[in-house]
């Protein structure tokens, strides 16, 4: 292995920070600071200096001669690479932090939440926002490519993933699955009939309410329902709650529910799970949240399309607060723009125009009715082109205005 000198050191870290825009920092191996590329990055609030979080990455008493990944209970990312000891440098690079994707306003609610951070919210978002965002994939090539300036050294993706996957086997030193296996067939215990599964999740993506209430009654009294928490009875019991949510997710999908309904669900059930505190209260819950993904592919099979208009009408419903052309539809459809209309025309009985609109009044009213929303802001987020604009195209479909259709809920309640 061919080892780089300090001046090259220096170059190749001033290289990568010019081009990624990502921190880098060097730590010789006494813990001094020896070399710094961070730009305008904020310091972390949560923290009493950069080097009290560097010290604490450290990796201790080991050599690993790979890129080693980790991240903190702050959610940020890094990489390290260490320099062999028979090397003409030694100590340690540290690249990050970094996210992986923006975090939104719920995740640092529940950082403070579950980390009891006695913090301005508003500084911890600062900090957050300073943060450079790269994919989880770029952060491994830019390891790769950081290594082979180095040392000389070629790695490949599943190389490095492997070796952090077995490096955080050691950290976590699980027991052998085996052990907990045989004492479950030794206690004569077993989970639920896998045929009583199989035919609950085929009832949710066919959409047959009848045969899911009655499956999910009888379903406990077909097996152990399984422990998920050694020390919770509560915890367990919500880990199971969201395993079925997750299933009944993917077999709603499947059974042709658009995926971006079927997933916003399954956070809303999950979410609302973890605010119970009766273990009965949490399997009322998901026995709903089962209904309501059936009720809702009952309800989307009822209007069965071809591929291309499912697709179009999938893409509509994502993209309800954006412009949609019919280009874009017909790039989503892989179709000629307008084989497409005349095909959406037929089978739908409405012009894409139209049901674009229909759609975005359907979204509107549930805006007013469950957001505080004010209408100019509602006219805004779905992208009319003015007030006047969205007051016609919603009495066209609703038979009253959007100021008529408030009056009305305010009225009821």
């Amino acid at each position: 292995m061919n080892f780089c000198k300090e001046a090259e050191l220096n170059y190749i870290c001033k290289l990568l920070f010019t081009t990624y825009k990502i921190p880098m920092y060097v730590i010789d191996d006494k813990g001094n600071l020896v070399l710094e590329f961070s730009g305008n990055l904020l310091p972390n609030p949560l923290l009493p200096s950069r080097m009290d979080l560097l010290g604490r990455l450290m990796l201790k008493d080991e050599y690993y001669p790979f890129p080693v990944f980790q991240s903190t209970t702050n959610l940020e990312n890094y990489f390290s690479i260490q320099f062999p000891l028979n090397s003409q440098l030694n100590g340690i690079i540290f690249v990050g932090p970094v996210l992986y994707s923006r975090h939104p306003d719920e995740t640092i609610n529940g950082l403070i939440h579950d980390l009891q951070l006695n913090i301005n919210k508003e500084q911890l978002v600062q900090y957050y926002q300073s943060l450079p965002v790269i994919s989880n994939l770029n952060f491994i090539n830019m390891s790769m490519v950081l290594y082979y300036m180095l040392f000389q050294q070629q790695f490949d993706l599943v190389e490095i993933v492997q070796n952090n996957q077995h490096l955080e086997k050691e950290k976590i030193k699980i027991e052998t699955p085996d052990i907990q296996i045989s004492e479950q067939l030794q206690n004569n215990r077993v989970h639920y009939d896998i045929v009583g599964e199989k035919k609950l999740f085929e009832s949710i993506r066919a959409g047959k309410k009848d045969e899911v209430l009655n499956m999910m009654i009888a379903l406990p009294e077909t097996g152990d329902t399984g422990i998920l928490s050694k020390r919770s009875h509560l915890r367990s019991q919500k880990n199971l709650a969201i395993s079925g949510i997750t299933l009944a997710t993917r077999a709603a999908v499947d059974g042709g529910l658009y995926p971006e309904i079927a997933y916003t669900l399954s956070d809303f059930f999950i979410q609302n799970l973890e605010e119970l505190n009766d273990s009965n209260a949490v399997m009322r819950l998901l026995e709903n949240a089962v209904m309501e993904f059936t009720e809702r592919v009952e309800q989307s099979n009822k209007n069965k399309y071809s591929k291309p208009i499912y697709a179009c009408q999938n893409h509509i419903f994502t993209q309800l607060y954006e412009d949609i052309t019919l280009p874009q539809l017909a790039d989503k459809a892989a179709m000629n723009p307008s084989y497409l209309s005349t095909l959406f025309k037929k089978e739908v009985g409405i012009s894409i125009g139209e049901y674009i609109q229909r759609a975005k009044v359907d979204e509107a009213k549930s805006l007013i009715t469950y957001t505080s929303y004010n209408l100019t802001e509602i006219s805004t987020l779905l992208n009319f082109h003015d007030q006047s604009h969205f007051t016609k195209v919603f009495k066209k479909y609703a038979g009253v205005t959007p100021k008529q259709f408030k009056s009305g809920l305010l009225k009821a309640d």
